[in-house]
């Protein structure tokens, strides 16, 4: 799968934790390089979950574009924290 850079929508840095079936949205940015350079901080430096500040258990981190129909929900209108 060809990774898609030109995203007019911007990207996810998402995580799943070892044995979760699905990914948690962890951070947005609107460029591809800015979601790489995070990624690359989480992965070095892996930060506490959100919701319980519990450690996370082997996180699987991701880039995945975000979605015109996320936009029009309005993905970038939600509390950023």
């Amino acid at each position: 799968m060809a990774k898609n850079k030109n995203n007019p929508y911007g990207y996810k840095v998402c995580y799943r934790e070892e044995g979760a079936k699905e990914y948690v949205r962890h951070f947005m940015t609107y460029t591809y390089r800015q979601a790489v350079n995070a990624k690359a901080g989480y992965i070095r430096f892996p930060p506490r979950a959100r919701e319980d500040n519990h450690i996370l258990n082997k996180p699987k981190w991701v880039i995945i574009p975000i979605r015109y129909s996320e936009v029009k929900d309005g993905i970038w209108r939600q509390d950023p924290f």
